[in-house]
C-alpha cells in the first residue's frame, strides 16, 4: 500500500514540478490522437497502426536512453527522490 500512495503522491507532484515535460506529454497524445483522427476520417485503415505505435514511441524511447529497470520498486524510487535536488 505504500507504494501506491507514493506513486499517486509522485503523480500529484510532477505538473507542479515538472510543468513543461506534463505539458509537452499532454500535447503530444492530443497530436497522436488527432492524427488518429483525421486518418480514420480519411478512410485509412492505418489509423490504428499509427495509433499503437504513437502511444508505444516514448517508452520505446525512454527505455533506449536507458531507463532503470527499477523504474516501479517504490523503495529506490524513494531513494532517488530522497537523493534529487528537488
Amino acid at each position: 500500500m505504500k507504494g501506491i500512495l507514493f506513486f499517486l503522491g509522485s503523480i500529484f507532484r510532477w505538473p507542479v514540478l515538472n510543468s513543461k515535460e506534463f505539458l509537452i506529454l499532454h500535447v503530444y497524445l492530443l497530436g497522436i490522437y488527432g492524427i488518429t483522427f483525421l486518418l480514420r476520417n480519411i478512410g485509412l485503415e492505418l489509423s490504428n497502426f499509427i495509433f499503437t505505435i504513437g502511444l508505444i514511441a516514448p517508452i520505446s524511447y525512454l527505455i533506449y536512453n536507458g531507463l532503470p529497470l527499477d523504474c516501479l520498486n517504490y523503495k529506490s524510487a524513494i531513494e532517488r527522490e530522497l537523493s534529487s535536488p528537488n
